[in-house]
């Protein structure tokens, strides 16, 4: 009984290691739909995968959105990064995508880990959706000298139209 007991103890010991650094041992491979999607995006979060954001999205502007983004006189570009695999990304795009066609001044650029990952890096964005924001210059908007990013889907509309009032 206690050899089995070893034995046991051993095969769970080289199944959690296996698991940790995802090693291929023969018939033992440790291999699904979730290693295969973090491998893809490496350490970025889907925030709505893990249960942080998301729901039911609705895409039409509010009438106080819509007001708001009448009073922008000014070029404000939105860099919105997302991953292929991301489910709330179409949600961010298509809202911003509202946004542009309410106010001209506003235009959008998607940013897809698939294919940029560089900016990913530069930006330090590791959620997904995030947006940031960049003048008429093409400088980026700070706040306390970091990228100011909106960050998940949750209250998107109501961040987006608060940071573009603050890019002038």
């Amino acid at each position: 009984m206690k050899v089995f007991s070893i034995i046991a103890f051993v095969l769970a010991f080289v199944l959690l290691i296996s698991g940790i650094y995802g090693l291929n041992l023969g018939p033992i491979t440790l291999e699904g739909g979730q290693q295969n999607q973090a491998n893809q995006i490496g350490s970025y979060i889907c925030l709505s995968c893990v249960g942080l954001t998301g729901g039911s999205i609705s895409h039409d502007l509010t009438e106080d959105t819509i007001n708001r983004l009448k009073r922008i006189d000014y070029p404000v570009k939105l860099w919105v990064f997302t991953s292929t695999d991301c489910p709330t990304c179409p949600d961010a795009k298509a809202i911003i995508l509202n946004f542009t066609f309410e106010n001209p001044n506003i235009t959008y650029e998607e940013i897809k880990l698939e294919s940029q990952p560089e900016f990913f890096d530069t930006y330090a964005v590791s959620e997904l959706p995030t947006v940031i924001f960049f003048n008429k210059n093409g400088n980026v908007l700070k706040n306390n000298n970091f990228v100011h990013k909106v960050i998940g889907i949750d209250r998107l509309q109501e961040k987006l139209i608060e940071a573009i009032e603050m890019v002038s």
